[in-house]
């Protein structure tokens, strides 16, 4: 699969069948990707394949014991059960395609994917990528979120959508890619190392506050200027 090896083997609710994730930061996939897809599907009589949320694509309904010979037959290395971790990075267009579009978001989701894609985490990690203030990446209610402007890159952190939202806080603007992928490895690994198990990034902003990370990540970053912490 395009920009992966490796793919995630999900227990589902009847807790004896699989999904089996695959494909690229930020949904890239090729022709030859879909049509690997559909050919295993039809020759392991996969009862469902959907798009998921994050922009890859499930197999649904798989037995454990089919998991490595349809893993083999996509061209996966293998496959993972994955624990808390990033579960996605969902881009829009960006400069590939939109007309809006302000910032290469498909460039930086495969940079984010290859500095933690599937990296262990205290909790699981969903990350939004968008190529303009429209918005179409969900920054604002992703654990980490990206926006583009003409300047460069926003970058947002502690964002959730679920049960208790939470608006992510803006920790970086008029950022370069590298910039805004450095950043992002400093939050990752500050919150890796802090936060407690099973604790979303926004419920451990809450605890921690805002200033403390701040204080502990964000002025040691030589690209974001004093003032603005």
């Amino acid at each position: 699969m395009t920009e992966q090896s490796v793919g995630e083997a999900v227990l589902q609710r009847d807790g004896r069948s699989f999904g089996l994730v695959v494909g690229g930061a930020g949904g890239i996939v090729t022709p030859d990707d879909l049509e690997r897809i559909a050919r295993v599907a039809r020759e392991h009589e996969v009862p469902l394949v959907k798009i998921t949320t994050g922009q890859r694509i499930a197999l649904l309904g798989l037995e454990e014991c089919d998991l490595p010979a349809v893993a083999s037959a996509l061209g996966l290395d293998g496959y993972r059960l994955p624990g808390p971790c990033v579960k996605y990075i969902a881009a829009c267009p960006g400069t590939m395609a939109c007309r809006w579009g302000m910032q290469d978001t498909l460039a930086l989701a495969t940079a984010l994917e290859a500095g933690f894609g599937g990296r262990t985490l205290p909790g699981k990690m969903k990350i939004g990528v968008s190529g303009c203030t429209r918005n179409c990446g969900c920054c604002f209610s992703r654990d980490l979120g990206f926006m583009g402007t003409g300047r460069g890159w926003m970058v947002f952190f502690g964002g959730n959508g679920g049960r208790h939202p939470r608006t992510a806080d803006l920790v970086g603007a008029n950022l370069t890619p590298d910039q805004a992928v450095d950043l992002a490895a400093r939050l990752v690994d500050h919150y890796a190392a802090s936060a407690r198990v099973g604790e979303r990034t926004a419920r451990f902003v809450e605890r921690v506050g805002i200033g403390a990370i701040r204080d502990e990540v964000l002025r040691f970053a030589p690209y974001l200027p004093l003032d603005d912490l």
